[in-house]
């Protein structure tokens, strides 16, 4: 019996059916749904991905079907996917394919070498907590490596697979760090929504507008903070996630890819509400952009228009 949970090992898009290899055609998602876009010279078709294998009367077993299978899942991580590109990371070995800067795995090895450290000093009276910088956690890490197993409850002669465990940890926690910087602006567009509220006293049109927004916002900034509140709760206790290091890895790397395939849809928007000032001409602009973006995700959604 096939193992099912198995990762592919093919890792790149190398299609066989020339209908799949033409020149500019592309898989891509329209309306939320996955597409293939044929290039017809003055013209482009999309074709629904559920309806491409029949079309071209390709078998599920066959490697291009194979292939169509990772289609749907991998543009959750790529806006586009060509023939010959490599198959996302996340689906190949659950890694991220993104990158991120060093300060956010400096942030997130504080993060778990500071709770690793307050335990051991909850424990320990001449131990102390206090971190500053991520190569201290990392040496501090490695001088109290058997104690931090003990409390792990791992033999001290595994110690360094602790240690391991530790870097891992810290790695895909800094991919969240990374995301919650990105949606931070997200947070903070209620706060700038509210002050262009004020500035906007008396324009009931503007007034009910900004209302509709807030109404919208609320959807998604709830969503998210929900994901980031499990997160915390997950990796806030270092010691007890390791001591369950599979299912928290695992969860961080499902809100990583959650989180992740959102900023697919919210591209620079974030940035642009984060330089935005609620006082100047060019806000107006930002609003209505801002609306068109919410009301073509989240308009079905039932929420309360306050007003």
């Amino acid at each position: 019996m096939p193992d099912k949970t198995a990762k592919p090992s093919i890792t790149e898009f190398n299609f066989a059916h020339p209908a799949l290899c033409l020149p500019n055609s592309f898989f891509t998602l329209s309306h939320g749904e996955p597409v293939l876009q044929i290039d017809l010279g003055d013209a482009r078709g999309a074709i629904p991905l559920r309806q491409v294998a029949q079309m071209f009367s390709i078998s599920p077993e066959s490697g291009d079907g194979q292939l169509l299978g990772m289609v749907a899942q991998s543009l959750r991580f790529v806006r586009i996917i060509h023939n010959g590109d490599r198959i996302p990371s996340e689906i190949v070995d659950g890694t991220a394919s993104w990158t991120i800067e060093s300060r956010h795995r400096d942030l997130a090895f504080i993060k778990i070498g500071g709770s690793l450290l307050k335990a051991i000093a909850g424990a320990r009276a001449d131990a102390t907590a206090a971190l500053d910088e991520s190569e201290e956690a990392k040496r501090r890490m490695r001088e109290q490596a058997a104690e931090i197993a003990a409390l792990v409850g791992v033999a001290v002669e595994r110690k360094q697979e602790v240690v391991d465990r530790v870097e891992v940890l810290a790695n895909e926690l800094a991919f969240l760090e990374a995301l919650r910087e990105y949606f931070k602006p997200v947070f903070d567009i209620g706060r700038k929504l509210r002050e262009m509220q004020k500035l906007a006293r008396g324009d009931r049109e503007l007034d009910h507008q900004l209302r509709r927004i807030q109404s919208l916002l609320k959807v998604p900034v709830e969503k998210y903070r929900a994901w980031f509140d499990e997160v915390e709760a997950g990796t806030g206790e270092a010691v007890a996630a390791l001591k369950q290091f599979e299912g928290t890895v695992a969860m961080l790397r499902r809100h990583r890819d959650n989180l992740h395939f959102e900023t697919l849809a919210w591209e620079d928007l974030p940035q642009r509400w984060k330089a935005l000032d609620p006082a100047k001409d060019e806000a107006m602009l930002e609003i209505g952009r801002l609306y068109r973006f919410l009301a073509s995700r989240y308009l079905d959604t039932k929420v309360w228009f306050g007003g």
